[in-house]
């Protein structure tokens, strides 16, 4: 899984972060709305529900899943 967020309409209301801390974290900006950083771009499989409620839940809808087969072939997620 891949993430990606729309950094241009996202508005850090933090829900990302709420639902998926190990993955998203909401920096504060100066004259400006605080913002979502991805802090695991590939998350490990065992966070993609947590990934999935934080994309179902964004008020913006700014979160992107994007399901990538796995090169693993001890592990085709």
């Amino acid at each position: 899984m891949r993430v990606t967020v729309d950094l241009q309409l996202c508005q850090g209301h933090s829900v990302c972060m709420d639902e998926a801390p190990e993955v998203f974290r909401v920096q504060e900006r100066a004259e400006h709305y605080p913002q979502v950083q991805v802090l695991q771009v590939f998350p490990p499989p065992e966070l993609w529900d947590k990934v999935r409620e934080a994309a179902r839940y964004c008020p913006n809808r700014v979160i992107s899943l994007e399901m990538i087969p796995s090169t693993d072939p001890e592990n085709p997620a």
